[in-house]
């Protein structure tokens, strides 16, 4: 499979839902366009790789050499040491692995460089001009892997949480005349925020947004922008032309149920293969990503 499409017609977070959906592999590139009225302005490429639907690396060139380079930029081993295993690595190991298993690095270093290619994948998120193909038949890059993977998904979740331009998603957004509803068949295990789980609780397509806003005391924009957070993630659905009675509807919300809930839902994630991504990583992610919004 094969897709080539602009961002103006296929947003960065709905590519994301598709190779999650799908199970994709593969190479996600993308080429930022030019700023016409920046007479220094130039394309620049990234690359992202899947497995099953979820990210294994990120990059920022094809040559193979971006992990390894950060690392020495880290000081984290001499160069001498990281040239050596990497002219003599496995190429069906990642290289964050072998690095492991030969002591050079140890667990929470593979998080933090793998926190670190998620970090320039959220950057994607703010562009508004660029170009992008979708091939499902690329090889994986082991020298660029730690050996950490994270649903495409939750990325998504990240990323959208502290997008500060929505302007290419302005048409995306559910209508304040709109309903949601619940299309999941069973309680999600994603990582929802609190806020989430209470857009979450409002989901039985009776209520328009422009209620659930009232209700909950909070801008329009931001239950709008949260509902779209779950509808890209599969959770819910828009349900068109909702009646609005506001004041008929008083919810108080079950913060016990959601805590509950949410507590187990990551402890389930945290008990799933070693090969996935830690929550150490999702903690040191998230408090990199707050330093940079």
């Amino acid at each position: 499979m094969s897709l080539s499409s602009s961002f103006t017609d296929f947003s960065l977070a709905e590519l994301f839902q598709l190779i999650d959906q799908g199970r994709k592999s593969g190479c996600l590139s993308v080429c930022t366009l030019p700023d016409i009225n920046a007479p220094q302005s130039k394309a620049k490429y990234f690359y992202i790789w899947f497995r099953s639907g979820r990210i294994v690396a990120a990059a920022h060139r094809l040559n193979g050499q971006g992990l390894a380079a950060k690392i020495v930029q880290r000081g984290w081993s001499q160069p001498e040491v990281i040239e050596n295993i990497y002219s003599n690595a496995s190429t069906t190991t990642p290289f964050g692995l072998q690095l492991k298993t030969q002591d050079v690095l140890n667990a929470e270093q593979l998080n933090l460089l793998f926190a670190s290619q998620l970090q320039q994948v959220r950057q994607l998120f703010e562009i508004q001009k660029g170009v992008f193909k979708l091939d499902c038949k690329a090889a994986l890059p082991m020298m660029e892997m730690t050996g950490l993977s994270l649903k495409a998904t939750e990325v998504v979740l990240m990323a959208l949480r502290v997008l500060k331009n929505w302007q290419i998603l302005e048409n995306a957004l559910p209508k304040l005349e709109s309903g949601i509803k619940n299309i999941a068949q069973n309680k999600p295990e994603l990582r929802l925020n609190p806020f989430e789980w209470q857009m979450w609780e409002f989901a039985n397509g009776d209520i328009s947004i422009k209620d659930i806003a009232a209700q909950l005391n909070q801008p329009a924009i931001k239950i709008q922008q949260a509902a779209f957070r779950l509808m890209v993630v599969g959770l819910i659905e828009e349900v068109p032309q909702v009646t609005s009675n506001s004041g008929a509807y008083n919810y108080d919300m079950d913060l016990t149920w959601v805590n509950k809930y949410g507590s187990r839902s990551v402890k389930k994630h945290q008990e799933s293969k070693t090969s996935q991504v830690s929550s150490s990583l999702l903690q040191n992610l998230v408090g990199y990503l707050r330093s940079k919004a």
